[in-house]
Parts: C-alpha cells; sequence; structure tokens
C-alpha cells in the first residue's frame, strides 16, 4: 500500500510538470506566431503634381478613382497580407483553442488523480495506525512469552532437582524399610508408600522430558537398526508382560536402517508399556516392523485390550488426556511425548482399531 502510494505521487507530479510544459511551449510557440504576424497597413504612396492643371486634374481623377473602390488608382497603393501569414495566424488561433481546452481536461484529471491520492494517503494512515497497534501487542505478547519460558525452564529445573532429588532419597528409604520390617501390615503399607513415590518420580521424569522436547527444534540424526532397538525394548518389558501371564510376539526380518535419533527408543517403550497396562491378562501383543514404502518404515503395536472410543482418538497424544480410563494408573504423558518424539523426526503417529477384533493399533512411520 505504502509503495503503491508513493508511485501514484509520483506520477501526479510527473503528470504536472507535463502539463506546464506544454502550456509554456504552446505560450512561447503563440507569441512566436504573434510576432511573425504583426499587422502590415496600407502604405499612401500619392505623386505630387506641382502647380499645373494637369496635376490638379490627376488628383482630382485619383480622389473619383479611389471613391469608386478602384485600389489601383493612379498615385495610390495598397498592400495585403500574403496567404502563409493568414494561414499562420489561423493556425496560432487554433494552437490557442486546443491549449484552452487542453488545459481545462489536464486540470479535471489533475484534480481527480489529487483526490485518489488523498483518499489513499488516509487509508494508508489508518493501516499505519493499525499496523503499530498490532505490533505494540505483538511486543508484549513476545515479552509475556519470553517470561513464560523462562518460567517453564524454572519450573523444570525444579522439577529435575528439587522434586526428583528427595523423592528419590524416598525411594531408597522406603526400599530399605521394607526389607528390615517383619511385621505384615506395616509391610503392606510401605509398598504403597513404595508405589506412589514411584508413581510420583514417573510423573517428574516426564514432565521434565516433555518440557525439554518442547523446547528442542531439531535432533541429532544417525544411521540406527531400529529392529534391534525394538528387540532390546521388547526383552527389557517382557518381565512387566509375565506378571499378567501376556506373550509379546516380535519377529525382526534383516536389519532396519534408519536416521534416527536413540530416543526413538522412548516412543516404542511407552507404545508397548501402554499394550501391557491397557490390555487383559493372558492376551497377546504383536509387535511388527515392515517397508511402508520405499522411504519409510512403519512400526506397528497391536493389542486385545479395551480399545479407545473413536471420539477420544482426536486427542488421545495430547498431555494429560487418557481417553476417559480413570481407573488405570498412569500420567497421560507418555503419548504426548512420543508425539514430540516424531515430529522431531518428521515421522508421523497415530492409532486405529484392531481389525482382528478387540483392541487397538498404534502405529508410527519413519524415515529410513
Amino acid at each position: 500500500m505504502d509503495k503503491s502510494c508513493r508511485r501514484e505521487a509520483r506520477e501526479t507530479v510527473s503528470y504536472k510538470e507535463l502539463c506546464r510544459n506544454a502550456i509554456f511551449e504552446l505560450v512561447l510557440l503563440m507569441l512566436l506566431f504573434l510576432m511573425a504576424t504583426q499587422p502590415v497597413f496600407a502604405e499612401d504612396r500619392t505623386e505630387t503634381y506641382i502647380g499645373t492643371e494637369t496635376g490638379n486634374q490627376g488628383i482630382s481623377e485619383a480622389v473619383q478613382s479611389i471613391s469608386s473602390g478602384n485600389g489601383q488608382a493612379a498615385g495610390v497603393y495598397t498592400w495585403e497580407s500574403p496567404v502563409w501569414l493568414k494561414l499562420s495566424v489561423g493556425i496560432g488561433g487554433g494552437l490557442l483553442l486546443i491549449l484552452i481546452i487542453l488545459s481545462f481536461i489536464l486540470r479535471d484529471k489533475i484534480e481527480e488523480k489529487t483526490r485518489e491520492l488523498n483518499s489513499k494517503n488516509r487509508q494508508l494512515e489508518i493501516e499505519i495506525r493499525e499496523r503499530m497497534i498490532a505490533e505494540d501487542k505483538l511486543k508484549s505478547y513476545s515479552a509475556r512469552l519470553k517470561s513464560s519460558n523462562e518460567l517453564k525452564d524454572l519450573f523444570t529445573d525444579i522439577l529435575r532437582h528439587d522434586l526428583i532429588n528427595p523423592a528419590t532419597v524416598i525411594k531408597g528409604y522406603v526400599e530399605y524399610l521394607i526389607e528390615c520390617e517383619r511385621d505384615v501390615k506395616k509391610t503392606e503399607t510401605l509398598k504403597v508408600i513404595e508405589r506412589n513415590n514411584i508413581k510420583l518420580i514417573q510423573i517428574i521424569e516426564s514432565a521434565a522430558n516433555l518440557a525439554k522436547l518442547e523446547s528442542v527444534e531439531e535432533l541429532e540424526f544417525e544411521e540406527l537398526d531400529i529392529g534391534a532397538i525394538l528387540e532390546d525394548v521388547v526383552q527389557g518389558l517382557q518381565p512387566r508382560a509375565d506378571e499378567k501371564g501376556m506373550c509379546i510376539v516380535f519377529r525382526p526380518e534383516g536389519n532396519c536402517h534408519a536416521q534416527a535419533n536413540r530416543i526413538i527408543e522412548e516412543v516404542f517403550s511407552n507404545l508397548i508399556s501402554n499394550s501391557i497396562k491397557y490390555s487383559p491378562s493372558g492376551s497377546r501383543i504383536e509387535v511388527e516392523i515392515r517397508a511402508s514404502n520405499e522411504s519409510q518404515w512403519k512400526v506397528s503395536v497391536t493389542d486385545n485390550g479395551i480399545g479407545i472410543p473413536d471420539e477420544d482418538k482426536a486427542y488421545i497424544f495430547d498431555r494429560f488426556r487418557r481417553a476417559g480410563k480413570t481407573n488405570i494408573k498412569g500420567t497421560g504423558l507418555g503419548l504426548a511425548i512420543a508425539k514430540r518424539i516424531m515430529e522431531l523426526h518428521d515421522g508421523q503417529i497415530g492409532v486405529e482399531d484392531n481389525p482382528s477384533g478387540k483392541g487397538v493399533v498404534f502405529w508410527i512411520m519413519l524415515h529410513k
């Protein structure tokens, strides 16, 4: 808008200068024509005849000749302007008339352009004021956002150090008391304390990890065998599955190399541990990795658990959203962390119903 108005202003100025130059040149041309066409009057040339009768008779004849309209009488000569001079005067008058008409036309156009330019200038002033107000709001928002980020960093530091350390100390003392206590009732009470303390540590660690991931813009990648990583995760979670009599089936097929960061292991761990948590005892969990296309691997975890309603699938990966499963322990941060890790890998994560029956299929797409 600003550039357009400046261009309009330059065009209007050049338009005015052109008009002034044209008028000046036409006026100068008219002056030259007028100077060249000064009136030429008839010139009397009378021959004088002194003291003779013949002379007096010649004068009388000349007078009679003039009174009768004969311009070529004896002793009197007249001169008429040439044709080119008359044409010059006519052309000069016509140019003067054209100049007058053009001056009126140009004046109207200049006034119209001036009005348009003034209107655009007013609009530009309004837009500039609005933009300045928006910039002030943006600066204020940026300052608040910076303050919020500083508070978030402070909170993350508090989580990592000021909260996790006391919780770890409590965990050590509770484990020691459980080993030393012989009273069954007291031992059960200590185990309740231990379980809740472990839950507190998990929440602190998950919140700290999520806050750290949200502040990260990119990760360093290397070529990893995600098949081998998945196998390590399955072996590490197998004892938890054994407690519920569950079977985790994973059959890796060769090397599955991908450009990834080692934090991808946390995604696999979250998905498989969720399947163990939400599946009934004695059920089966299938972990599969295959090539989705020439450039991506697809890793899927299929369970036979309670499933996820369709209306909850849209926000299941949001923080602290657990699809209404209030009877199962958890922080509600695991899937949010997995989603953020996949975003940093420029990958995808999703969930769908198990086509074989009950349960769901969690899947991720990872670049090779």
